[in-house]
């Protein structure tokens, strides 16, 4: 219901997006002109942004402005503001058209500098915000190839913070510019006192007693199937404590789980090769007694209790990949009644014919009165549950709505969502459920659906004990208290807001804990490692210090705290270096993995199968040649005979590598000393970072 009433309140706002001169009559004239007069000036907006245009919205009893200035040559860019008609600017943002190559740039605003000019730029265009705000550092790697700086900033009111309000607000790291400025800010909120608050201790205990820990098993779909791990967690994460009355409450929350999706759709054809693999083998066994769209049709007919005036729209054999090997066939029907097209689906299992899902048109528009109560309808979904699903109905516990406070007052509910989360010896199965939908007018169901994992759950027998996982839960995550306004988008009056004090689990952290070992788990179930930043201890004797250390500022780094600057380095260990430089994104899963790096190595063309070594001393000539393919240059570096002798060694270079080495000394890659490269030189680790940081910025 909740997201319903998110999005009409989106389209009510996008409804009220009308040009200005529809405004005329409500003596808009005004305040339009203040408020491009302020803007220009704010914002330093000349006359060389000679064309204009402007909206105005009313949302949320909030009427704003959207101004944006553009230049009739194209070269400037855009303007764009939103202020409200008192004044408050809401956001800001400067665009500039870019052609160039899109390569790394060395920042010449330090992040250090860029936060000075994010507060800056806050005080002079919202001071009062500027006095409640605190800076939130997310110690975020940068990015190669980011040209700017983002920073977060979150209100605090009493030292409390109130994360629901914030500010966005974005540096370019070459200009010192601002582009971008975005605020969420409720000006009509009152905040509770910071009195009369229960002790943390004492928050503890009412969590445990009212939210508590569960045994849940998760899953991470981030694989090529589904990995399934024990956790202790709470089935209850957007709700808190009060702060004063010690109730549970509902609080602001962006949960980190992932739903898993059919990413990987779609049923293999016949393989025509007389000699199959094993993989291959299983792949034919796994489609073979599968049945026909003409049965799945009849079944599908069966389920949804619908006759021939329905016609058959669509008809897809998908895979089911949540459980290997099996596969679904979904099934659409349309029937056009007076007009309207009624449209029912069906989705089945394709070997055991079991019925996996359906809809069944309702008119939920209708004035049909309500017949059946909430009751009855659990009593309905439970006997439909029993009949279709006779040997799960033991593993299933219903689960209730944390809230239904987004019900809209005198506005009925004609159709009730029930929700039955697989259970399995005491420890709960978060993405399986069986899930049912019962229209009251009717008593019937309109909507089903179950999500079942078939394979084997991972073992419970050396778990820790719950009083081990709340001591976990409590020393290494610990809550906080913070302001929040329960149920904030249900408001439909003019009352202002009223944040009150909750505590609730910090949110620097997920609050998964593995429930064999007591770590702490990340969103994919992975042990959680806090990102610490890069610093070494050893390099300050180093020629290659500062390089070395700008490098760290984007990931790019040996672990530990020691560089050892002076050791030899190993192929591995600069072919490392650089993977990092040429795909930022490379996750640790790679990096850690000498096989998974060697394969990306030779996939993308930077190592040949037959130069794998990964404990082998690298040369400078060794070096250039992978920067160079790295640079998609080497079809150009093959060609040797057009390059000119250019140091007073180049007979010592490899005839093969002599494009290399003349391209990578024309984009300033490498140089020469005294005329001499040395190129059969073996490099130390301090050498390679010199390279690497070259290979980066240099060019």
């Amino acid at each position: 219901m909740k997201k319903r009433v998110s999005a009409v309140l989106a389209i009510v706002m996008i409804l009220t997006l009308i040009p200005i001169g529809s405004f005329a009559q409500q003596n808009f004239d005004k305040q339009l002109k203040e408020a491009i007069t302020k803007s220009k000036e704010l914002f330093n907006i000349g006359k060389e942004y000679d064309k204009f245009s402007s909206d105005v919205s009313s949302y949320d009893g909030k009427t704003a402005f959207h101004l944006n200035w553009s230049d009739s040559k194209e070269k400037l860019g855009s303007i764009n503001v939103s202020v409200t008609v008192d004044g408050e600017i809401l956001s800001y943002s400067k665009y500039k058209p870019y052609y160039g190559e899109n390569r790394p740039k060395l920042p010449k605003v330090s992040k250090d500098q860029g936060l000075k000019i994010a507060k800056d730029f806050i005080g002079k265009v919202s001071p009062d915000i500027a006095k409640n705000m605190e800076y939130v550092d997310r110690d975020e790697q940068l990015d190669i190839y980011s040209d700017s700086y983002n920073y977060f900033f979150t209100r605090t009111v009493n030292g409390i913070p109130y994360s629901e309000n914030n500010i966005n607000i974005t540096v370019d790291n070459i200009t010192g510019e601002v582009r971008d400025y975005y605020t969420n800010w409720d000006k009509d909120i009152v905040f509770s006192e910071a009195k009369d608050v229960i002790s943390n201790e004492k928050a503890q205990e009412l969590y445990k007693e009212k939210i508590g820990l569960k045994l849940i098993y998760k899953t991470s779909y981030m694989e090529t199937e589904p990995r399934l791990y024990l956790t202790y967690a709470s089935l209850r994460n957007d709700v808190g404590i009060d702060a004063k009355n010690g109730e549970v409450v509902q609080i602001d929350y962006y949960g980190p789980y992932y739903e898993g999706m059919d990413m990987h759709m779609g049923a293999k054809g016949e393989e025509n090769a007389e000699d199959l693999s094993p993989d291959e083998q299983k792949a034919v066994e796994s489609v073979s007694g599968l049945i026909s769209e003409e049965e799945a049709e009849k079944l599908g007919r069966k389920y949804l209790e619908i006759d021939k005036d329905y016609k058959l729209e669509s008809a897809n054999l998908y895979k089911n990949w949540k459980n290997k090997g099996e596969y679904k066939w979904y099934l659409g029907f349309v029937k056009n009644v007076n007009g309207v097209e009624k449209y029912s689906n069906v989705a089945i299992n394709a070997k055991s014919k079991e019925l996996i899902s359906f809809y069944r048109w309702a008119d939920v528009n209708s004035n049909k009165e309500i017949k059946y109560s909430e009751k009855q309808a659990l009593d309905i979904a439970k006997n439909f549950i029993a009949k279709t699903n006779p040997e799960k109905v033991n593993n299933i516990e219903f689960i209730e709505s944390i809230s239904d406070s987004s019900r809209v007052e005198g506005d009925p509910q004609k159709i009730v969502y029930l929700n039955f989360m697989r259970i399995e010896d005491g420890a709960y199965v978060l993405d399986d459920a069986i899930r049912v939908s019962v229209d009251l007018t009717e008593g019937k169901i309109i909507e089903y659906e179950i999500d079942w994992y078939n394979g084997k759950l991972p073992s419970k027998d050396k778990v820790i004990s719950i009083d081990e996982a709340y001591d976990i839960l409590f020393d290494k995550i610990g809550m906080e208290v913070r302001y929040t306004v329960p149920s904030r988008y249900d408001k439909i009056d003019n009352k202002k807001l009223e944040a009150i004090l909750v505590y609730a689990l910090k949110k620097d952290r997920p609050n998964d804990i593995d429930a064999n070992t007591g770590e702490i788990l990340d969103y994919q179930g992975m042990p959680y490692v806090k990102r610490e930043k890069i610093s070494y201890k050893d390099i300050d004797k180093s020629y290659a210090k500062d390089k070395i250390n700008i490098l760290t500022q984007y990931g790019i780094g040996f672990p530990g705290d020691e560089f050892k600057p002076s050791e030899k380095l190993t192929q591995r260990d600069f072919l490392f270096l650089l993977a990092k430089a040429n795909n930022s994104y490379l996750g640790s899963d790679i990096l850690n993995n000498d096989e998974k790096l060697y394969s990306y190595l030779m996939n993308t063309g930077i190592v040949k199968d037959d130069e794998k070594a990964p404990k082998k001393i690298i040369t400078k000539e060794e070096a250039i040649k992978y920067i160079i393919r790295a640079l998609k240059y080497d079809k150009v570096a093959d060609l040797n005979s057009i390059y000119k002798d250019l140091f007073k060694d180049t007979k010592d270079i490899n005839p093969e590598l002599k494009g290399y080495v003349s391209i990578a000394y024309g984009l300033k890659i490498v140089e020469g000393n005294n005329g001499y490269l040395r190129p059969k030189a073996e490099l130390k680790r301090e050498d390679g970072a010199n390279l690497i940081y070259n290979f980066l910025f240099s060019n």
